[in-house]
């Protein structure tokens, strides 16, 4: 594959955003069902280690978030808007290459594979998680020469980067670097805003190119093994086996869904449709905060020069509702998925709205605290109607959290410019 124009290189983005966002997603999934007391079968050394895991993959998923950050600043940085849509799990056969298998699944030793190849470095021979094996083998022609963008292959995600990094190059020549970056700053996070490591602001070809060896040997198919994704993942492999040697009973994970979905599914092969009925609740509920979290974060990115107290409202009331996305992961993690399969749990799905385009600048704070009014009405009919499970403590937060972003919204003219 090779990127001739400015929108095959906004499309290629737009497929590295995807990636990098459904990435985060698998790993706090699989966070999600990790266990989180001995009273569910384990001893205090193996939930200490437990602890330690979800600490580092948590930490991998906020390197996701800086790499998703990343890309679209640099989206924005030659005139594009910001991509934060992505399609529902599994993913679809042709969406990305064959060997990029995208399902939600619980903490294993298979699931623990899978992230080690997906993030594997491009000389190392790694072998695919059990159970994660592609449906069927393809390849995704990327014809030159053409006014529309294909799609084309690459084996890992550092490879991906180097075929954007080689358009960014050809594109900086052929349209001239001004012209390529012609996206306005202000639409852009970085630190003081934005305190996430590697993340800066995009203006010309080499801060977009710093910006992918950021992305590249921060994380995904890092061309050293040293800190990368790769190595923490195979860590905590060799750390998992080295505890179930001790005791091969040991089981650190929940019994989660494999693809839960929300919606009866049309081919059921492969997902889990959640339908028991207080599992249903939850699913829905995480959803739509899910949903909301990312609709402002997409407001954040649609407006030129807004108040630095607009941008403040609105990248805080995001990161926020993200703890509230967690809380309700992890309660979904110890609900029952379905009575047609017995002994497996639930699980969030990140289903996202359909309509997933910026709100109109004038109707911003009125939809936005509207469907705050709405998140606040179903948590507060599940509690009063005593659907609060008994371990669902960190539930208690989120109500004022969301009370905290409303009324943040309600006082804040989000579309007055400097």
């Amino acid at each position: 594959m090779k990127i001739e124009t400015r929108d095959h290189l906004l499309s290629t983005l737009a497929e590295a955003s995807e990636l990098e966002h459904n990435l985060m997603c698998l790993y706090l999934y699989a966070v999600a069902s990790l266990k989180q007391s001995t009273a569910e079968g384990i001893t205090q050394a193996e939930l200490e280690a437990i602890m330690t895991w979800r600490k580092e993959i948590m930490a991998v998923a906020g390197q996701e978030m800086t790499h998703l950050a990343l890309v679209t600043n640099l989206t924005t940085a030659i005139g594009g808007s910001a991509h934060l849509f992505r399609a529902g799990f599994p993913a679809k056969a042709g969406y990305f290459p064959s060997d990029f298998v995208i399902e939600l699944a619980p903490f294993n030793l298979a699931t623990l594979d899978h992230f080690i190849f997906l993030e594997r470095p491009e000389d190392r021979e790694v072998q695919e998680g059990q159970d994660f094996q592609p449906a069927c083998d393809y390849t995704r022609a990327a014809p030159q020469g053409r006014l529309m963008d294909y799609a084309g292959e690459y084996e890992t995600v550092g490879q991906l980067y180097q075929l954007i990094e080689e358009g960014i190059e050809s594109l900086s020549e052929t349209l001239g670097e001004k012209n390529l970056f012609c996206g306005a700053r202000s639409l852009q996070m970085a630190p003081p805003e934005l305190e996430l490591e590697g993340l800066i602001l995009i203006h010309d070809k080499t801060s977009a190119l710093t910006a992918i060896n950021t992305i590249v040997t921060q994380g995904e198919g890092a061309r050293t093994q040293a800190n990368s994704h790769f190595e923490k993942f195979t860590r905590i492999k060799e750390s998992v086996e080295k505890l179930m040697e001790k005791n091969p009973a040991f089981e650190p994970g929940r019994p989660g869904a494999r693809n839960p979905v929300m919606r009866k599914p049309v081919e059921s092969e492969g997902t889990i449709w959640i339908n028991d009925a207080r599992a249903v609740l939850y699913l829905d509920l995480g959803n739509a905060i899910y949903s909301l979290m990312l609709r402002i974060l997409l407001q954040l990115y649609s407006m030129e020069n807004r108040t630095a107290e607009a941008r403040k409202v609105l990248r805080e009331g995001a990161f926020s509702l993200m703890h509230g996305i967690g809380a309700i992961g992890a309660i979904l993690s110890q609900l029952p998925a379905s009575p047609e399969v017995p002994g497996v749990n639930a699980g969030l799905s990140f289903d996202v709205i359909r309509h997933f385009n910026p709100i109109e600048l004038s109707s911003e704070n009125q939809l936005l605290t509207e469907r705050l009014n709405e998140l606040l009405a179903a948590l507060m009919s599940l509690r009063d109607h005593g659907q609060f499970p008994s371990h669902a403590d960190s539930l208690e937060g989120v109500q004022p959290t969301i009370v905290q972003v409303r009324d943040s919204l309600q006082v804040t003219d989000l579309a007055q410019g400097q």
